[in-house]
């Protein structure tokens, strides 16, 4: 014991004295630097800060105004919040959130290497061995590269953490003791980042899996401490998932995110190094693809054992040997062979394998869009196996009066291990040390250049940025603004207190993203959002970027203050808003007289030149207007396939139709119009903008598309998808008016409902 503790304490000096040299200008000025001007990272770094200097509770009034959002789903450490924030009312550090995150990052890093000592220790590794496995394992780990923004995935201790307090809880010597510790390590794990908290169930959940198979001829007596290490996982699971549930005043948030079959692991993505050139040479006999999400890689010689585990495996099958075990050490085998089941987990098995339906039945498993992540647990298991698996086969080496040829080989395998992990480090930590020049600790320059201009803050109620970024479920697309427009927002907040408008929360509210995607929709639709806001006016940052029509009609209608550094920051009226919305009132208005035709269909040009289908015959759950809509639950579904030349129509016309915002599905049903010649030869295909549309009404988004009608061609709409809900097409001549109505009052111009 007294070995362990020096040995921990020189190993903590050792690898501070590391970590020191690597991050010596952060440490000296830890509110300096910004690990990265991304948006993940600058979204990160400003939504603890923001909450550190101004917010009070769980919920978080930087971002989503009016409503604000959750502290659990927007990466804003509430643990570290939770812990500070009665700090900060006795300390000055709520000027110094980057500061701490930086810090509590570093410091991270260092706090791993123990537990990962300890482990190693666990299966008698000697100590001068484990001291340089441990590093290799800190250095090599996967965790390492999420310092580039995804911040609260670089607590790297807390899966080795999970693990030591496992071993000791497993070892009966005062469970009681080490079963509080490790269900308050997930707590703690799980109000950092939902992944943790999974991590630790899953690796639980794994053992026990483990056991049960071990114990399948004897379950009985392996019932209690079965169910008492079951109720351990799902413990944290359900406190965190209950006080998020009780706290979240949200009803309709994302539970399909798009990710879950493609940012999972693979063979290469954990067995071969993320070498751009290796890559390239191996691509030509294997279809090498993964994404970053999966990236666990464990080094050359665990994977030189991997593969011999494989072939070793297969041949104890063809030869029906019936023992298949891993190493001598049964504990190791068991964690081992839990391990495996999380990495299979990590690629997407059995889910993308035909078992999809299993999802219907686990639905939380499908919030985690990024299994890959789950590999890394495989990681650490997987490398403190292949340590002692190494060891075992040094000793056996050694035994055999093959003294130096063991020693060799031993310190060939902890040199090319060390150099794998030196490539990571130096990869992971390359051109993180940039300037905060956004969160700095003083807004006095801020101030000043506000006061220059005229700008009081206390008259604005929030910030709005332009070119225009939100969230939305995966299902609609804007992320123009995340090059540099959400960076000087989140500066403006920053220093001023304005809360955002915008948000990239990854779950927030279907209403909340599709009101604030609505703010840049057409005059012709009433926005919605302005209803839950003051009439104070919206200070709009706008940066140089290349802005939408609709984005420059809303810069255009506003009025400019300062315009410094390519960023312009301009004030908007709400009544610009309202004004415009009132004058298209008035103007169809005045127009709904004029028009000639029945009772439901009227226009300024021949009827005949209008194609119109309202589905009212048809039945769907959702309907935009009238008693019906088409619904197709998946594949495609054709909504028309017409020679239109046939039918007099000539010149350039307007499609427009309803599609419903389908929360059942991450992705928007796409749509085509296929064109084909008069012998039926294939012509082109038109895909029409599902994506980057911000007409909104409701849970309905108004697609179009300009056509220009040339003989002799027919064309057919068709979508494709999954839980497609069409209603109210419209085929009109541009530049003509139509008025539609159906036999409950209804009334839509140009497809625009009234």
């Amino acid at each position: 014991m007294k070995k362990n503790l020096t040995a921990v304490l020189l190993l903590l000096a050792f690898t501070s004295i590391i970590v020191f040299s690597i991050f010596k200008p952060v440490i000296q000025h830890p509110n300096s630097y910004l690990f990265s001007h991304g948006g993940d990272a600058v979204k990160s770094y400003y939504n603890f800060s923001y909450n550190l200097k101004y917010g009070e509770g769980i919920k978080h009034k930087g971002i989503n105004y009016p409503y604000g959002e959750h502290l659990q789903y927007i990466n804003s450490h509430p643990f570290h919040t939770a812990v500070l924030k009665p700090i900060s009312k006795i300390l000055p550090i709520s000027n110094y959130g980057v500061a701490i995150l930086n810090l509590s990052m570093i410091l991270s890093l260092i706090a791993a290497v123990p537990f990962l000592f300890l482990i190693l220790r666990k299966y008698n590794l000697p100590i001068w061995y484990s001291f340089i496995v441990a590093l290799i394992i800190l250095f090599l780990s996967p965790q390492l590269d999420r310092i580039k923004g995804h911040f609260e995935m670089v607590y790297l201790f807390f899966i080795p953490m999970f693990w030591y307090l496992l071993i000791q809880f497993r070892e009966g010597k005062r469970p009681w003791l080490w079963g509080i510790l490790l269900v308050l390590s997930g707590l703690i794990g799980g109000f950092t980042s939902a992944y943790f908290v999974a991590f630790y169930a899953i690796l639980l959940i794994s053992v026990v899996m483990a056991d049960g198979w071990k114990n399948r001829k004897n379950l009985k007596n392996y019932l209690k401490p079965g169910l008492t290490l079951l109720f351990m996982a799902v413990l944290p699971l359900l406190v965190v998932k209950g006080l998020v549930s009780i706290t979240d005043w949200a009803t309709d948030r994302p539970y399909n995110p798009w990710g879950f079959y493609v940012f999972h692991a693979n063979p290469f993505s954990v067995f071969l190094p993320p070498n751009e050139a290796l890559r390239e040479i191996l691509s030509k006999w294997f279809s090498i693809r993964y994404r970053w999400e999966g990236r666990s890689y464990v080094g050359a010689p665990a994977t030189m054992l991997a593969l011999s585990l494989v072939l070793s495996f297969v041949y104890r099958i063809v030869k029906r040997k019936k023992s298949i075990s891993f190493v001598t050490n049964p504990q190791l085998n068991t964690f081992m062979f839990g391990a495996t089941l999380i990495l299979l987990f990590s690629m997407c098995f059995p889910f993308k394998w035909g078992f999809g339906f299993l999802l219907e039945l686990l639905p939380p498993v499908k919030q985690f869009r990024a299994l890959g992540r789950f590999a890394w647990i495989f990681y650490y298991v997987f490398t403190v196996y292949a340590a002692y698996y190494f060891y075992q086969l040094f000793l056996k080496l050694k035994e055999k009066g093959m003294e130096k040829f063991s020693m060799m080989f031993l310190l060939l395998i902890l040199g090319f291990w060390s150099v794998d992990a030196a490539v990571n480090a130096k990869k992971s930590f390359n051109g993180i040390f940039l300037q905060n020049e956004t969160l700095k600790t003083s807004s006095i320059s801020y101030q000043h250049m506000f006061q220059e201009a005229q700008i009081e803050p206390d008259e604005f109620q929030a910030i709005f940025f332009l070119p225009f970024a939100n969230t939305s479920g995966d299902k609609l697309l804007f992320e123009q603004g995340l090059k540099k427009a959400f960076g000087e927002a989140m500066k403006c907040s920053y220093h001023t207190k304005l809360p955002l408008i915008q948000s990239f929360s990854p779950r927030l509210p279907f209403s909340n993203a599709l009101s604030t995607i609505q703010l840049l929709a057409d005059s012709t639709i009433r926005k919605t959002r302005l209803d839950d806001m003051n009439e104070k006016p919206i200070l709009m940052v706008i940066t140089d970027e290349r802005l939408t029509k609709k984005e420059k009609w809303l810069k255009n209608h506003s009025e400019e203050l300062l315009n410094r550094d390519g960023v312009t920051f301009a004030k908007l009226s709400l009544d610009v808003y309202h004004n415009s919305y009132n004058n298209w009132l008035a103007y169809t208005d005045s127009l709904k007289s004029t028009l000639l035709g029945t009772e439901y269909l009227k226009a300024d040009v021949e009827l005949a030149k209008i194609y119109s289908k309202n589905f009212e015959e048809d039945e769907a759950e959702n309907v935009f207007t009238g008693n019906g809509a088409l619904f197709k639950r998946r594949h495609s579904v054709e909504i028309f396939n017409e020679d239109f030349s046939a039918l007099g129509y000539s010149g350039t016309y307007e499609l427009s139709f309803w599609l419903f915002f389908d929360d059942r599905m991450y992705d928007m049903p796409q749509a085509k119009i296929h064109i084909y010649k008069s012998n039926g030869d294939f012509f082109k295909t038109i895909r029409l903008n599902n994506r980057h549309i911000h007409n909104v009404y409701n849970s309905w988004v108004r697609v179009e598309q300009k056509i220009t009608i040339e003989e002799g061609l027919r064309y057919k709409l068709e979508l494709n998808g999954k839980y497609i809900t069409i209603d109210e097409l419209l085929f009109r001549p541009v530049n003509s008016n139509v008025l539609t109505s159906d036999a409950s009052g209804n009334q839509l111009f140009n497809n625009f409902p009234l």
